[in-house]
């Protein structure tokens, strides 16, 4: 009777400290599914949190997850959620986001995107206050699963947003769309990064291998880093060139607009447009508006520095904007 006591307790003590049987389905005080978060953390383990779920200031609103294992080979790792302000288009400012060509954005009715460690969603307007507000996420261990991975964003966003009763996110994730390759691929002449008739040959040196890598483009959220080939510093060369950015998603335009430092004014070549930066504009398109946007990387000052002939920025911004006005057929439409 003893022994079968010991082997119950036992059992009963691996199921807790190894294995998720006896945790809750959510956690964070509702904020975040375990099955999601036992997805997104890698290995077998339990996951636990501790958090009061969403605070009477939105942007208070924090929890980590927490996954972990005393057996041999068991699973680790923690999550940090929380819930923040950013300016209408911190997926593509060079900042405390990792480049926008490795993201994996999601395709369809949640704006979002994920990477390697870190992920995000827009929250719906309602839940904006003097700036967008985003639900994020980052793990201390790589995410092995986007999908699952957007899927716990957009669970938690939505949770957030019921919780605060400034609006709906739509329960479908939508696929997120990773990069077409993990590394650096050749450029095919005449159409860098997936738009017809784009090159930078003749704007950058002669003898230059030009790369890319990126999202397939067009999509609603796309963005393209270009490389050059050759002897540059390993530092500048593994930051790129330059990196160009079309976003179509109607929330995160909404978003960049919000921006206070968003006005009317021009895009090269005299087209009317909305002008966040110099090479930062939405342009009305007959499909619907479009950011289009340009940041450069350490390749690019390098670069300049030993063949002072390469162009500024405005002159590699707007060929881009020539061709991008082509694709997403940005030529006669108006306001």
């Amino acid at each position: 009777m003893v022994a079968v006591l010991v082997v119950v307790v036992a059992g009963l003590l691996h199921a807790y400290r190894n294995t998720n049987v006896l945790t809750a389905d959510r956690l964070c005080g509702g904020l975040v599914s375990a099955a999601d978060a036992e997805a997104v953390l890698p290995g077998a383990g339990r996951v636990s949190a501790k958090s009061d779920g969403v605070a009477d200031d939105l942007l208070d609103t924090e929890c980590e997850v927490e996954k972990s294992s005393v057996a041999i080979g068991g699973g680790k790792g923690t999550l940090s959620v929380r819930v923040s302000e950013e300016r209408g288009d911190f997926p593509f400012v060079e900042g405390r986001w990792p480049d926008p060509s490795q993201a994996s954005f999601l395709s369809g009715p949640v704006t979002g995107g994920v990477y390697e460690y870190d992920g995000w969603v827009l929250l719906p307007e309602k839940c904006w206050t003097t700036k967008p507000v985003i639900l994020e996420a980052h793990s201390s261990e790589p995410v092995p699963d986007t999908t699952a991975f957007g899927a716990l964003l957009t669970d938690a966003a939505r949770a957030v947003a019921a919780e605060a009763a400034c609006g709906d996110v739509p329960k479908k994730t939508g696929t997120p769309l990773p990069p077409r390759s993990q590394k650096a691929r050749a450029a095919s002449e005449g159409r860098l990064c997936g738009l017809d008739g784009f090159s930078v040959h003749g704007q950058v040196p002669a003898d230059s291998e030009v790369l890319e890598a990126g999202q397939a483009a067009p999509a609603d959220l796309w963005s393209c880093t270009v490389f050059l080939g050759g002897d540059s510093n390993r530092p500048a060369g593994e930051d790129g060139f330059v990196t160009y950015t079309v976003a179509r998603d109607p929330l995160l335009l909404a978003a960049v607009e919000k921006d206070p430092g968003t006005r009317k004014g021009t895009a090269p070549g005299g087209k009317q447009a909305d002008v966040v930066e110099p090479q930062r504009i939405v342009l009305p398109c007959t499909q619907g508006a479009a950011y289009l946007a340009l940041e450069p990387g350490l390749q690019y000052t390098e670069t300049r520095q030993r063949h002072p002939g390469t162009p500024s920025l405005d002159a590699f911004f707007k060929s881009f904007v020539r061709s991008a006005i082509k694709t997403f057929d940005c030529g006669t439409a108006t306001r």
